[in-house]
């Protein structure tokens, strides 16, 4: 599903009694408590919600993926787990794509 960003805006400016009240399906907002309405801008990003509901399991544990390498599939597990925490992390995504480029030049390698 797919809103854009006044939409998501109008949904997430909400009542709230705290931040649960302010979850839209993956988007997160914070609850301000002076006014009881939820933020317009999402605490989470996009990118955050793809690392932790896809790339979170793909290498949740350093035993999955055996054709990647052990100290890559760490790299991965601990830059996905980055990724996934709240906040901003504007760095990750470089990092992230680097470890999965590396990751898919291991596999094509394998596959020769």
């Amino acid at each position: 599903m797919a809103f854009f960003e006044p939409k998501m805006r109008e949904i997430l400016e909400q009542n709230c009694t705290g931040d649960e009240d302010c979850n839209f399906f993956d988007c997160f907002s914070k609850c301000d408590l002076r006014v009881h309405r939820c933020g317009a801008q999402r605490a989470n990003s996009n990118l955050q919600v793809v690392c932790d509901k896809i790339f979170r399991h793909w290498f949740s544990s350093a035993r999955s993926s055996p054709s990647i390498s052990l100290p890559l599939r760490l790299q991965l597990r601990e830059a996905v787990q980055e990724c996934a925490a709240p906040g901003p992390a504007p760095r990750v995504f470089w990092k992230l794509r680097r470890l999965l480029q590396a990751a898919l030049r291991e596999l094509q390698e394998e596959d020769q």
